[in-house]
């Protein structure tokens, strides 16, 4: 499994916006030492591979946010917020387009991911995100990805919006299944 570009590069723009252009030069110099992937220039395409990738984040969640993995559900909600905000999907959404919104997702999990999937699983009054065939579960797929589908019914103006973990890599399940209830 390879994790593609654009997905460092938002973690690289994040980080910068928070902690400043130094604290990141000061970072990714020190990830250089120990992941050379990271010694060549990351593009949107480049394709990392999935280790060192997970690595770098678990790195960055250590130095920046003091291990909390809640930091990977911000930033999937930072992520929905600029994509539907400023973004490659302003122009696609429109507000109340919740169900559009969802059955849209997995084409963004390919857009960032190689392997595993996405399900859009539609049902009465919800509708339910399923991560499947992740070779590498971990538990930043789980929280980043459900982040950018709670920030995503958020810009798009979901009230009452709640969700419910029925399987998730936190847990130990060996796939995710989130339900999300919007109105």
């Amino acid at each position: 499994m390879e994790v593609k570009g654009v997905a460092f590069l938002a973690r690289q723009q994040m980080t910068v916006q928070s902690h400043g252009e130094q604290a990141w030069k000061d970072f990714i110099a020190d990830i250089k030492k120990r992941e050379p992937v990271f010694t060549l220039p990351i593009l949107p395409v480049t394709r990392i591979p999935v280790d060192a990738f997970l690595r770098f984040n678990e790195e960055l969640l250590q130095r920046f946010y003091s291990g909390d993995p809640n930091a990977w559900w911000q930033f999937g909600i930072k992520s929905a917020e600029y994509a539907l905000g400023q973004g490659q999907l302003k122009a696609m959404f429109s507000p109340g387009d919740f169900r559009r919104f969802l059955f849209f997702t997995p084409g963004i999990w390919k857009g960032y991911f190689t392997e595993g999937e996405l399900e859009v699983l539609p049902g009465q009054g919800h509708t339910d995100l399923h991560i499947i065939k992740v070779p590498k579960p971990h538990v930043y797929f789980e929280l980043s990805v459900m982040g950018f589908a709670w920030g995503g019914l958020t810009v798009l103006g979901a009230k009452d919006l709640k969700h419910e973990v029925l399987k998730g890599y936190t847990r130990g399940d060996p796939d995710v299944l989130y339900r999300f209830n919007v109105s």
